[in-house]
């Protein structure tokens, strides 16, 4: 299992503040395409790979499945996987790209079918955020998939928290249902914290997901993936003051293992 941050939320330097996360113990880091792909130059991702060789950590990508029905957000998301694969392919350092999804999926599949196609046999798992949740949408994602794909499933902890408790369904056993009845393998987690109503991204202990439940689920489906960090910053904190929440949210998760 990794501990991982999602280091985009995080002001200043990128590859500074993974350094500081590397030396509190976390072993991965996401970085997401906004940043890595539209901000950064060719020299900002030699750096990022350079560091990454030096920290050993591992790295996922955080991406938005684009709208299936925007043709400018699909052009640039095309050129980002192509930026993404001949970064990879130079230095084969990437192991997962992950994506936001926020549309119908018998329109938004077939884009993911295109990433599917560039980076299969790369060695890059791809898993999509909170999708699929059960069988029946499985079938819809099945349609799409050979055996030479290595795909997996995002599963957002503070999404999932608010929906357990819109649904009256947060209990340790309702939880545990949950995890259980996913249809793809659990590559990674995002965890935050929020009190069952809206998504707030909070530090754990803020609000109230049932964290010994959570760890209980993933460890009954055997999730060896990435435990990401995804606190952002909503209280006008200092970088310190925001390290050592996200610090203190992972602890939370891994003392409880």
């Amino acid at each position: 299992m990794y501990r991982g941050v999602a280091i985009w939320n995080y002001a200043g330097d990128a590859v500074e503040n993974a350094q500081r996360f590397a030396d509190a113990g976390f072993d991965a880091v996401s970085w997401n395409a906004p940043l890595f792909v539209d901000r950064y130059t060719d020299d900002d991702r030699a750096r990022v790979a350079e560091y990454l060789k030096r920290s050993g950590q591992y790295l996922t990508m955080h991406n938005l499945l684009p709208s299936p029905y925007d043709p400018q957000e699909i052009a640039s998301a095309r050129k980002a996987w192509r930026i993404l694969a001949d970064w990879h392919d130079k230095y084969h350092l990437l192991h997962g790209m992950t994506f936001d999804f926020w549309h119908p999926h018998d329109d938004q599949l077939p884009l993911y079918r295109e990433c599917l196609e560039i980076f299969r046999g790369k060695g890059v798992f791809l898993a999509c955020e909170d999708t699929p949740l059960n069988a029946r949408t499985m079938e819809k994602f099945a349609k799409y998939l050979t055996p030479e794909d290595d795909v997996g499933i995002l599963i957002d902890l503070g999404h999932m928290n608010v929906r357990q408790w819109m649904n009256e369904r947060h209990e340790p056993e309702d939880f545990l249902q949950v995890f259980q009845q996913l249809p793809m393998k659990v590559r990674e987690l995002h965890l935050h914290d929020n009190k069952g109503r809206k998504d707030e991204h909070r530090e754990v202990g803020y609000g109230n997901l049932p964290m010994r439940a959570v760890v209980d689920a993933a460890k009954a489906i055997g999730f060896d993936g990435i435990v990401t960090v995804e606190v952002t910053n909503s209280q006008g904190w200092s970088l310190d003051e925001h390290i050592r929440h996200a610090i203190e949210t992972s602890q939370s998760f891994f003392s409880l293992l």
